[in-house]
Order: structure tokens, then sequence, then C-alpha cells
């Protein structure tokens, strides 16, 4: 490098004594002084070659292009994050299905949930378990095509006697008669509240206590 370019080098590049402000980074602007200097103070007998001066620029060009995307990104992901409050916000009230086998009885009423098959069964059975992980009801829901269905319980043992209200399993199977495999069970949850973390980490709360997030959530619908 010449007596001229390295000047202007030492200009951007270090820290002189006194307050004169100082930058790490060559700009546009200081480049373009670079090259033009480059360019007046080049040897007569050497002059740059032409291919040379346009691969620096074209690596000036390159760099300032990935500092543009760079913006862009963080841009995008600015906005990306705001709609994403916006949405989470408009879940508090409404019922949201997640990948849960646990299921809530009242003291009346139903229960249930909805199940995912990943291929056509001739035989699927409901089992719901108490809290100490006993079976007290058995239900042949019959034929299913691979996909999600519906599944309800109406809070009965085998008997026909109302169960105590409470926490309960739903262990949902599909076979053919011999071999049985469990399926996906996805029970419901109402959003309580939205929570927006420092990180930019959305988490909903739910009515029953539970800590979601927006991954956890399966389906979004009405309430029943």
């Amino acid at each position: 490098m010449n007596i001229a370019a390295a000047t202007l080098t030492e200009k951007y590049a270090q820290d002189p004594v006194g307050e004169q402000k100082y930058t790490k980074e060559l700009g546009q602007d200081e480049f373009l002084e670079l090259m033009m200097q480059q360019l007046k103070h080049q040897d007569p007998m050497k002059p740059m070659d032409n291919g040379e001066f346009l691969g620096q620029m074209a690596q000036f060009s390159t760099v300032a292009g990935i500092e543009a995307m760079e913006e862009s990104m963080k841009d995008l992901a600015q906005t990306y994050s705001v709609g994403q409050t916006l949405q989470s916000a408009q879940l508090v009230g409404q019922e949201v299905l997640i990948e849960s086998p646990s299921l809530t009885l009242d003291e009346e009423g139903t229960t249930g949930g909805r199940f995912d098959l990943g291929a056509s069964s001739s035989d699927v059975k409901l089992n719901i378990l108490n809290a100490s992980g006993a079976q007290v009801r058995q239900i042949d829901l019959g034929e299913f095509k691979a996909g999600r269905h519906d599944f309800t319980w109406n809070g009965n043992d085998g008997d026909g006697d109302r169960l105590p209200a409470g926490k309960y399993t739903a262990n949902i199977v599909s076979g053919n008669g011999e071999t049985y495999q469990s399926a996906t069970v996805l029970s419901a949850r109402i959003v309580d509240s939205v929570e927006f973390g420092s990180n930019g980490k959305t988490t909903l709360n739910t009515t029953l206590g539970d800590t979601l997030t927006l991954d956890d959530v399966r389906q979004i619908r009405k309430q029943q």
C-alpha cells in the first residue's frame, strides 16, 4: 500500500491522541476516498489493474449488501415479534387444544377431547384412568379413518355410576383386535392470560394452571 493509502487507513483505524473521534470500520465514503487516493498516488509505471480495482469495489458492495440484509432481517424479526404479540393477546378467553391426556371431570356434565390417528383402525378404544392410575372405564369407540377425531366421556364407570369429580387420564389405543398402539390425545384448555417475556418469549396461562408456549398449541377453537 502506498503512503497516501496508509495515511488514510491510519486515520480510520487508529485512536489519535486528543479529542478527535474515530471509527473502527470504513464506511462507503471512507472507502471511496481511499480508492481515489490509491488511484491518485499509484505508480504510473505500474498502474492499478482494472480487475483489481473492480474486485475491491465488488468486495465492498458485497459487505454493504450483507449489512443491509442484516438490517432488513432485524426489521423483519421485530415485525414478526409484534405480530405474534398481537395474535397471542387475542387468545385470552379462547379454547386451545394441547397434546395432553389429562381430563378434568366436573360434578356434572361430560368431558373429552380429541385424538390423532396416524393410520385407519378398525378398533379404537378409550381407557379412562383415575388419579392413582387404575383403569375405571373402557369404551369401544369403533372404527376410524386416519386423522383427528373427537371423543367424549360422560363421567360414568362401567356400571353406569357417576365417578367423583377430579383429574383423570385418557388413554386411546388403536388396533385390529390383536395388536394395539397408543394414539396422541389432545385435551382442551382455556387461556386465562398471556405473558410477554423480556426475551421475546410468549407464554399462555390457562384456567387449570398450565403454562404453555405457542408451540404447545395444536388447535384453537371456539368454546363449546
